[in-house]
């Protein structure tokens, strides 16, 4: 009976930590944002698995750089990197604390920004990180 309670904590404690990720890596290319992995919490625009794509966020340069000021005085975010172009961001979740991370890139000859929001810690994001991109796109349309 020790034995099988052991086993089964161990498997969950393996299941567990096989859900957290880090925070995502800079784009090489600045061309599109990393893929997303094969849990079920995280959304990206581009192409990827159907659940996991999001469209891109119409903008302009004003646009952006007002998106940007907004992402910025968010009390739960904090701004990583800006880098004109591509800002990488963590979000906190105000329910339970859990950091999530954020990267946005703006092509300006497109007049789209890309948006990949993904969770460190679990294995289902519960809907947020798809809230999250929506939000921004009505954030967008508010401006």
């Amino acid at each position: 009976m020790r034995y099988k309670k052991a086993l089964t904590s161990a498997l969950g404690a393996a299941i567990l930590l096989s859900a957290c990720t880090s925070a995502p890596e800079k784009p090489a290319s600045m061309t599109a944002l990393p893929e997303c992995g094969w849990l079920p919490n995280c959304v990206r625009t581009g192409s990827g698995e159907a659940a996991a794509t999001v469209k891109p966020l119409a903008a302009s340069e004003a646009n952006w750089q007002a998106l940007k000021g907004w992402v910025a005085q968010q009390p739960n975010w904090e701004v990583i990197e800006d880098d004109g172009n591509f800002m990488q961001l963590t979000a906190t979740t105000p329910t339970m604390g859990f950091t999530d991370d954020v990267q946005l890139l703006f092509n300006p000859k497109q007049q789209v920004i890309q948006v990949r929001s993904s969770s460190r810690l679990g294995i289902s994001d519960m809907g947020t990180n798809a809230r999250r991109v929506e939000m921004l796109r009505q954030q967008l349309v508010d401006l």
